[in-house]
């Protein structure tokens, strides 16, 4: 018999946040990207859409076998309704609804409590 266990990420480590009033501001700072054909993902979980950049588990591969998660950037706005897609001019970026994942439903928590942190001058 072969031995199946389930053994979620312990953490997430997120190095910058940048943070939009709106979905359609976050589609416009990845407008340049998509032109140049890198591929953009949003997702959305409990009224967060965010774009996460994580760094490789390849490249640290000691801290994945951890348990632990990296993310070189997390680019996030409030989107209080699912939408599959977000709309800005004519640029229209898919959506992808991972409210199901618990990790995803708990970075959401996460990043929309830094959205309501007052940023200081």
């Amino acid at each position: 018999m072969v031995d199946i266990s389930y053994e979620p990420l312990k953490r997430i480590i997120v190095r910058e946040i940048v943070k939009y009033e709106t979905a359609q501001q976050l589609v416009n700072a990845f407008t340049f990207v998509m032109k140049m054909g890198q591929p953009v993902l949003l997702t959305w979980a409990d009224g967060v859409v965010f774009a996460a950049q994580a760094i490789p588990p390849p490249e640290m591969a000691e801290e994945y076998a951890r348990g632990e998660l990296y993310m070189a950037s997390v680019s996030c706005a409030p989107m209080s309704d699912y939408s599959s897609t977000v709309k800005s001019g004519n640029v229209e970026m898919p959506v992808i609804d991972t409210s199901r994942s618990p990790v995803s439903k708990q970075l959401a928590k996460f990043l929309r409590s830094k959205m309501e942190e007052k940023t200081s001058p």
